[in-house]
């Protein structure tokens, strides 16, 4: 179940701040006919699709949802990043976002620790197209040798299409490099068919080096980043109480795509 791999730019929650992703994915050369393709990354929790107030600054309110889907539906792959705690009904949670999407949700990454396999089956059999992320979190890999992770993520294998090595969980901090490419040559040895993506702090100062060494050290540009916390500006030290900064997303791309040429 192979898929494109994609550079990702998750947080923004107003059709402006999408419109102008969108437009500097296009100016750096990202399109759905790149060897990249451009994922744009909606926000998404239980709390905001039962309509509770966040202060969060990167949940957008989940009636906008919709058509922060469609806006960036236009530019590559729009992905809801879903967060919940009542696992029970997550099946029931991913169906009302998925018919509420209208078709322009492509992709969902679910930031669960291990969410149950049952229940994605279940959304598969009625939306076959949607293409799952497991997010491989601090907590998901904690106390487990790469080995076993990816014995783990071997269970997901016909039903997730990527895998995602991302300790950070969108709180911009450094990931351990030399365990995160120990945990993906294990994946492509146990789960070949899964596309491999990483997190954790990428910046405009830090991905050109980090992709390089990442090409060098797996032999391939065949693998995903996605950048969130670190392309946003603090308010207070308060997590999500922050704003997408255009220009750090504008260098931010210009420096991975240096990387990855």
């Amino acid at each position: 179940m192979e898929s494109k791999p994609y550079i990702g730019i998750t947080g923004p929650a107003t059709v402006d701040e999408v419109t102008v992703v969108g437009n500097l994915f296009r100016e750096a050369g990202y399109s759905n006919q790149s060897i990249h393709v451009p994922m744009i990354g909606i926000l998404v929790s239980h709390k905001t699709l039962e309509r509770q107030p966040t202060k969060n600054r990167r949940y957008p309110n989940y009636q906008l949802v919709p058509e922060l889907l469609r806006e960036a539906s236009q530019f590559g792959i729009p992905m809801i990043h879903y967060n919940s705690r009542e696992n029970d009904t997550l099946a029931d949670q991913l169906g009302i976002i998925l018919a509420d999407s209208k078709d322009f949700c492509q992709g969902i990454q679910l930031n669960i620790v291990w969410p149950d396999l049952k229940k994605m089956k279940a959304v598969k059999r009625f939306f076959p197209s949607v293409k799952f992320v497991v997010q491989l979190s601090h907590s998901a890999m904690n106390n487990s040798t790469p080995s076993e992770i990816a014995r783990r993520v071997r269970e997901y294998e016909e039903t997730a299409n990527y895998t995602l090595i991302d300790p950070s969980g969108g709180k911009g901090r450094e990931f351990d490099i030399e365990h995160s490419i120990a945990v993906y040559e294990a994946l492509r040895n146990q789960v070949p068919q899964t596309t491999i993506g990483f997190a954790g702090g990428f910046t405009g100062a830090n991905v050109e080096q980090r992709v390089l060494t990442l090409k060098q050290r797996l032999e391939t540009e065949d693998f995903c980043i996605d950048a969130e916390g670190g392309l946003r500006d603090k308010i207070t030290d308060e997590y999500g109480d922050d704003l997408l900064n255009l220009d750090k997303v504008k260098d931010y791309l210009r420096k991975a795509t240096k990387g990855l040429k």
